[in-house]
């Protein structure tokens, strides 16, 4: 009997485990079955968008810069060995999280490197720009970075259009400096960079004196590194190209204008004489007036002076004259010359030197200059040494659009410097004063020795008689009244200024090339052509073509030349003395870009 109770007693447990052992597997199958939602990502809070059109350089490439780097951002990306680096300045330190808003043709993959952390990530096509979330990268310290950007992988052509690099969270809100789109051009040439020399007190300088020497490597293109300015101008070198360097001497008109063509007769800048192959024309977009420059190959590490010098006279004006000495001649060069009515002074004043860039496209790399040895000359014949300038900067880095801006003295102290753009963070407060060691060695010049600048002779022309030239035909004139009783194309032999040949527009439309052709009744031999414009300006003339014939039939071209937009006389010599009856006057072109053209006068000339 105990043996058969024991028996149902454990084939009871047995029957329990087996139903216990079937719920649990009931439930476990049933917990497997539950579909799990994964959590749902934050969506990054990005606070700040550094817009690429201001900021982004390919590294040592300015062609591809330009090419790339344009309105709405980074484009016409298609070369994987093409880096871009899109600066900022960050103002506290910490992670960071980066994303970008751009747009893919195809799945890309990008290295994106900021500090020493790089991640390759891949992109979705789209459409459109969207967000990109990257990573989340860490700022060690307060100063300049860039997120560099580096193609990988991609199935089309084009590595994305990128228009902002994006930067979060909230933390980071008013902690990122960078160029906005109010400072784009001014942003992309960085910050000029100036000293202001301390002058003697009650001195009238007629000479001012400084050396100059831009360090190896210093020099990239776009440099201008300015050693001798004044209240009315600047005189220093430059760096224009791979291949060439120029001393660059310029005077401002009182004027105010960007248009030198625009300043009147009584404010106009006049050459006083030049320098062997130095280059004299008039310049604008800046101010306006006159400009030289000397193409010359100097080299980085040796020092250059520069000599200028500042007097008045003629009534109510100032000469400027300025001189180059280059240790390969060993001797002073004039520059140029030049007559600035309306004078800030009658002798130099405000001297400073001056470092900046010209070229957007180089506002990545940084350039710096020495300057050493100051010195000034007065009226009573006494030199005095300038040891103490300011240092200041200009709007772009008042404003706080760009903060790499640097001068005042080296460790050494015998020398100032200046130094701009690169974006380097180890920057020097502005409106602060500097003191060099001074020298005590006046510089030795023999001004008796200076070549005196003197204005060319302008070679004597004799106009040839029109009495016998008729037009021989046109291609338009004004003859519907448009323009009273002028406008006709004989009206350019007529020797009257205030009339003049106006193209047809009064009811027609005439587009250029125009054109007259001038009989000269028989052959003469020339040397030259005269022209006069329109004296109001209005429609005047720029690019022209001038053609000569024997027969009326066959015709040769002298070639291409530009007028200015001036009221006085212009001759346009030509190479070689030229016989022919016939001429034809071809206006391309106008200065205000319309298709309308007028002429008052047109002559021929020989020398005599």
């Amino acid at each position: 009997m105990n043996k058969l109770i024991k028996h149902i007693e454990i084939m009871n447990v047995s029957l329990l485990l087996v139903f216990l052992s079937t719920i649990l597997s009931s439930c476990s199958k049933e917990e497997t079955n539950i579909p799990v939602t994964p959590p749902t990502p934050t969506p990054v809070n990005y606070v700040v968008s550094v817009p690429c059109e201001g900021n982004s350089w390919l590294v040592n490439n300015a062609t591809a810069t330009e090419n790339m780097v344009v309105e709405g951002g980074i484009k016409n990306w298609t070369n994987s060995n093409d880096k871009i680096r899109t600066y900022f300045y960050a103002k506290t330190t910490g992670p960071i999280k980066v994303g970008i808003h751009a747009k893919f043709e195809s799945t890309t993959t990008l290295k994106v490197t900021l500090g020493e952390t790089s991640q390759e990530v891949d992109f979705s096509p789209s459409n459109n720009y969207i967000k990109h979330d990257i990573g989340t990268f860490t700022i060690d310290q307060v100063g300049y970075y860039f997120v560099e950007l580096e193609g990988i992988n991609n199935n089309s052509d084009s590595f994305g259009d990128i228009e902002n690099i994006l930067f979060g969270d909230s933390s980071w809100n008013s902690n990122i400096s960078y160029v906005d789109s109010d400072w784009f051009y001014w942003g992309r040439r960085g910050p000029s960079v100036h000293l202001n020399y301390e002058e003697p007190a009650n001195k009238n300088i007629t000479w001012f004196y400084n050396e100059l020497t831009v360090p190896v490597g210093s020099d990239p293109i776009g440099s201008y590194f300015m050693a001798d300015g004044f209240s009315d101008g600047y005189f220093g070198m430059q760096v224009n190209s791979a291949t060439e360097r120029r001393v660059l001497f310029s005077v401002w008109s009182k004027y105010d204008t960007q248009d030198p063509n625009q300043i009147p007769e009584e404010y106009a800048v006049k050459p006083l004489g030049n320098g062997v192959d130095v280059t004299v024309k008039e310049f604008g977009g800046e101010g306006s007036g006159a400009q030289s420059y000397f193409v010359y190959d100097w080299v980085p590490g040796n020092t250059y002076k520069f000599l200028l010098k500042g007097t008045s006279n003629a009534n109510n004006s100032i000469d400027y004259t300025a001189y180059f000495y280059a240790p390969e001649v060993g001797d002073w060069k004039l520059i140029a010359s030049f007559r600035r009515p309306f004078p800030t002074s009658t002798h130099l004043t405000r001297l400073h030197s001056f470092l900046e860039n010209f070229d957007t496209t180089m506002g990545d790399k940084t350039r710096q200059v020495n300057y050493t040895n100051q010195w000034v000359y007065d009226t009573e014949g006494v030199w005095s040494e300038m040891t103490a300038a300011v240092f200041t900067t200009d709007n772009t880095g008042k404003n706080g659009v760009r903060l790499d801006y640097d001068g005042g003295t080296q460790t050494e102290g015998d020398k100032f410097y200046l130094r701009n753009c690169g974006f380097f963070s180890d920057n020097q407060a502005t409106n602060t004063t500097h003191t060099r060691t001074a020298s005590g060695t006046a510089p030795i010049i023999d001004f008796t020795q200076l070549e005196v600048p003197t204005i060319p002779e302008d070679p004597s022309y004799s106009i040839l008689d029109r009495t016998n030239w008729s037009v021989l035909a046109f291609s338009t004139q004004e003859d519907q009244g448009g323009e009273g009783t002028t406008g006709r194309a004989a009206d350019v032999l007529d020797d009257n200024l205030e009339t003049y040949w106006h193209s047809c527009w009064s009811g027609c439309d005439a587009a250029p090339p125009h054109y007259i052709i001038i009989d000269m009744g028989e052959s003469h031999s020339v040397e030259g052509f005269q022209f006069s414009q329109r004296q109001s300006l209005s429609r005047a003339v720029k690019g022209i073509e001038i053609q000569i014939s024997s027969d009326n039939t066959n015709w040769e071209s002298l070639g291409d030349f530009t007028l200015q937009n001036v009221k006085s006389k212009q001759n346009i010599s030509l190479p070689e003395t030229k016989t022919f009856k016939y001429f034809k006057f071809i206006a391309k072109s106008s200065h205000d870009g319309t298709d309308n053209a007028t002429m008052a006068e047109i002559a021929a000339y020989v020398k005599e």
